[in-house]
Formats: structure tokens, sequence, C-alpha cells
């Protein structure tokens, strides 16, 4: 007979098991369901699966989105080969004023820029709402921007905290309290600016519109963008901290595992373990393989690395020990055509329980899709203590599993988090937890 206590934490268990949230397009390549036109008398039309904006007479005018969003991920790939100027607004709203002497309703929010390179493209703007905020001393012209080619923009919004990607670049990383507390949420426009140009001589294309919202509330996150701060390394054959090579590095507001300083792998495993240990939480991230594995690495760590939970702390691991004893979170990346789930449990040092037997094998697979190439792929984990722990990609549950332990049989409930470098180029982004404890 269960305790009151055990239904209890049964009950907590089963209401916490809340899957991440998923990648929702918003453009079906077709029809402009789900957009209302906003601003002056620019026009909208859908060809070749793009969403196509035309200049045309009056003030600026936005293609919106009828729902509001706060805080999010935005990806899309926008196409500008004329001379002429554009922007995506998030969070936005509409209001009454003035133009040319005419009482209009314009539309006012942050505004990230598109434009032709070299110039701005990728910087906040206040449409209406004070001009730019990103401050001027870091205005620099660029040409990420590739003209007349397709470009793919991602942004990330948590807070006052707006991120700007162009083409894979890090373009802004911006705070700003002021605007966000009339900013919270609110549309997402595609803007074409006004012009003095005939009308319907100018043209912007987007296609690939995506949104995953994002729930913030109690979530921190583990790494800046910018350095290390907060965690530590432990590579084999090195002491506790040492990085050779610069194994674990920052670029790009990325978080990037790479070997390219040796000419060989030289069975350097490494972990980069985060400060603070936990016990019940969830955990989330991004992450992707990129480029080639090191010569040398074995041929099981081809496309592999791992989240590293419940393991022991980085200064008791030995100088020449090869992973830490946890419950590893297996990341696996496939080749084109292959089936390589991910999401999967390896063992090092451990047991678990799952459907009610014990299980002593290295590593069982999960439920997952494969993932080819270098697209970025969320896992989300949800630790609870010694009784459960279970692993999503992408928004779905892929394997759930009981009692982790050590192998002699020791309940592990709680300890280090670290990430994993196994031979083969990766990157991690977004990297975020959650206390339930």
């Amino acid at each position: 007979m269960k305790t009151p206590i055990t239904i209890i934490l049964a009950l907590f268990i089963l209401a916490t098991h809340v899957a991440a949230s998923e990648w929702v397009s918003l453009f079906d390549g077709k029809s402009l369901k789900g957009w209302q036109k906003r601003g002056g008398d620019a026009t909208y039309t859908v060809e070749d699966g793009a969403i196509v904006g035309h200049n045309g007479p009056g003030h600026n005018t936005f293609l919106c989105t009828k729902k509001k969003y706060g805080d999010f991920e935005l990806e899309f790939d926008v196409f500008l080969k004329d001379k002429m100027n554009s922007g995506v607004q998030i969070r936005s709203k509409e209001k009454w004023d003035k133009w040319r002497e005419q009482k209009v309703k314009k539309v006012y929010g942050p505004q990230i820029e598109i434009e032709l390179g070299p110039g701005e493209a990728g910087y906040l703007y206040g449409e209406a709402a004070g001009g730019w905020m990103t401050p001027k001393e870091d205005l620099i012209r660029h040409d990420v921007f590739k003209n007349g080619e397709w470009n793919h923009y991602r942004i990330v919004a948590r807070g006052p905290r707006i991120q700007t990607f162009l083409n894979g670049k890090q373009i802004s990383d911006l705070v700003h309290e002021e605007i966000y507390e009339n900013h919270k949420s609110g549309f997402i426009g595609l803007q074409v600016h006004s012009i003095n140009a005939p009308e319907k001589t100018l043209k912007v294309k987007w296609k690939n519109i995506r949104i995953r919202e994002t729930d913030t509330k109690g979530w921190t996150s583990m790494f800046n963008g910018k350095n290390l701060n907060g965690w530590t390394p432990k590579v084999q054959g090195f002491e506790a901290g040492e990085n050779p090579g610069d194994i674990f590095r920052v670029e790009n507001g990325v978080l990037k595992v790479s070997y390219d300083q040796f000419d060989e792998f030289g069975k350097r495993f490494g972990h980069l373990f985060y400060k603070s240990p936990y016990s019940y939480y969830k955990f989330r991230m991004e992450y992707r393989f990129v480029g080639e594995q090191a010569k040398g690495g074995p041929n099981w760590a081809y496309r592999n690395s791992g989240v590293m939970i419940h393991g022991q702390t980085v200064e008791s691991m030995k100088k020449t020990q090869d992973f830490p004893t946890s419950i590893e979170v297996q990341l696996l990346g496939a080749d084109e055509g292959k089936v390589r789930t991910t999401g999967n449990l390896c063992t090092p040092g451990t047991i678990f329980w799952k459907d009610g037997v014990v299980n002593k094998k290295h590593c069982i697979e999960s439920n997952s899709d494969s993932y080819a190439g270098d697209q970025w792929v969320q896992i989300e984990i949800h630790a609870y203590g010694d009784k459960e722990i279970v692993h999503f990609i992408n928004g779905q549950e892929v394997l759930r599993y009981q009692d982790p332990q050590l192998d002699d049989g020791t309940p592990l409930g709680a300890g280090t988090l670290s990430l994993q470098a196994e031979s083969h180029g990766c990157e991690f982004r977004n990297i975020e937890i959650k206390k339930l404890d």
C-alpha cells in the first residue's frame, strides 16, 4: 500500500511532466491566414511560397500576426536586393499618431533591422518608440547580410534581453529595461518602409517563418553567451580547470566544443561542469553537431555528446579519468537517410529501473526521431531526485525511467551537471535550468 507521501510525490511528478514548447509555423506558404495589415498602403502577396511586400503610398506598412507573443525564439528567411528599408517588429502595438499633418494609425515597438549590406541589419530600432535601441557606439556597419540572397534571422526575446543572429553570426545582445516595460508582449510585423519610389516597383520577401514560445517563469540561464563563467572544464589527462587547446570555447554567442588545435584526438575526453549541484529540476538547451570528427576519435563517438546529470564533482575526478560517474543523457547526430536516435541513456558507473525491472545495460535508446546534418535540436530533462527522470526532444517525450543508482545500489538523487566533448565538434546554446525543490 502506498503511503500518502508517496501518492503526493507521484502526483507532483505527474503535474510537472510538461513538455517543452514546439516550433510553430507562422506562414503556411500559401496564404496570409493569421496575418493582418496595419499602417500604410503597401501590399502583401504570396508568391512561390514566400510573403512578398511591395512598396506603396503612405507611411510605413506592416503585415502583423493576429496573435501576440512575449518570450520566444523567432526564425525566418528574408530576401532583399532592392534599395529599400525593411524590418521585423516584435512585441509591437498600434496607436494613433501624426504623419504629414494627418492622424493615422502607426505600429510601434522594437524592430530588428533589415537592410542591404554593408549596413546595420540585425540591430534593434524603436519604431515610433524612440529610435535606435542599439547604442550608437555599437552600431557598427557590417556585410553579414547577403544582398540578393536568402538570409536567415534568429531572434531570442526573453524578458528585457533580445539577442539577434544573422546567417549564424550574433549581431546584437541587448538588454533594454525601459522599452520592455511597455512591450512585454505584442504582435510580430513584417515591415515595408515608406519610400519615394513608384508604387510596386520595390519588394522584400520572407519565408520559413516559425516561432517557439518560451516559458521563462522560474528558469535561470546557465550561460551568458560571452564566456565560460560558472563552468569548469575537466579533460582526460589534465587537471580540473585546464582547457587544453580551448576545447571548450565561446564564439558568436554559443558554447562550442572543438578539437581544431590538435592533430589527433589523443583520448582528450572532456566535460564542462556547472558550478552548482542539482536534485529536482528541469534542464533545457539546444545542441547541434558541426564539422568533422577529430582524427583518432573512436567510431562510436562520431556525432556524439551528452549531458551528464547527477554526476560526481569535478574535484573528485582523477586526472586520467575519462567519464564522470553519472547518468548520461546521450546526444547523437545522424547522417542523411540514417536512423540514429538521440536523447538516449547511458550509465557510466550507474544503473536504473525501467518498467519495474532493474536495468544494467550501459546504454538504451530513446524513441526519438533522427536528426541529420547541423540542425539545432532541443533537449529537455526533467529530474526528480532519485525517483524518476524524463527526456524530451523538441518537445516530445522520448524516454522515462526510475530509481537512478550507483552500481552498488546506492540511490543517486543529486549531483553535478556537465556537458560532454567526445571528439566531434558540437555547439550548445540557450542553456537554462529551473529548480523544482
